[in-house]
């Protein structure tokens, strides 16, 4: 199997990049389908973040994304538990992010998440990594 190479420059991005290929070309697709669905997860977080900065969300929409978010988490955990890999992961991290977002009283709340959920995907790797 080719060695994943990536274009992206800035050194953060990039560790991300080579840390997820590295993961995937493991073979191990529950970790595999973990790595998928957590990023999907982070990705909607960090596009919710940039949006709500610029205005174009509103506690009219808190409902909607609250959902839309724990939905997609709540597919991480349920990939977690299915195949009881609990204790390999930051489980706990993820559940605690689960309360948070369904919980959240404002889109200001959701919007705070961004860092939070960022280190989790990165807690989740880490651990994914280490199989």
């Amino acid at each position: 199997m080719a060695e994943y190479c990536t274009n992206v420059t800035d050194p953060h991005e990039r560790q991300e990049e080579e840390q997820w290929g590295r993961i995937l070309a493991a073979g191990n697709g529950v970790a595999g389908m973990i790595l998928v669905f957590t990023q999907k997860f982070c990705t909607a977080v960090h596009e919710f973040g940039p949006a709500f900065e610029a205005g174009l969300i509103d506690n009219s929409t808190l409902a909607f994304y609250r959902n839309r978010l724990s939905m997609r988490l709540k597919k991480v955990l349920d990939i977690i538990h299915a195949n009881g890999v609990e204790e390999n992961l930051p489980t706990e991290q993820l559940e605690s992010l689960l309360e948070k977002v369904n919980t959240a009283q404002s889109t200001t709340e959701l919007g705070a998440m961004v860092e939070p959920v960022h280190s989790a995907g990165h807690a989740v790797c880490d651990a994914l990594e280490k199989w």
